[in-house]
């Protein structure tokens, strides 16, 4: 049975919020993923880029909630 490594990431919160901008590094970070894919990179380095990613998605739908949440009214 083969076996993983648990690796430790802490997340680098992304200094904004803002839908659009999240939306613009996720799309740099896919271009980033296929030059390191094409260029043969190092398994850390397609690693650290996937967690990158990842991260950015989660911040991604974050936001993407936040801005189309309907408040519910207080009764």
């Amino acid at each position: 049975m083969a076996s993983s490594t648990l690796r430790q990431y802490v997340p680098a919160r992304l200094h904004t919020t803002d839908v659009e901008s999240l939306s613009d590094q996720h799309a740099t970070l896919v271009r980033e993923r296929q030059e390191l894919r094409s260029t043969g990179a190092a398994v850390e380095q397609l690693e650290r880029n996937r967690l990158a990613i990842v991260e950015c998605q989660w911040q991604l739908s974050q936001a993407l909630i936040a801005r189309h949440v309907v408040p519910v009214p207080a009764v």
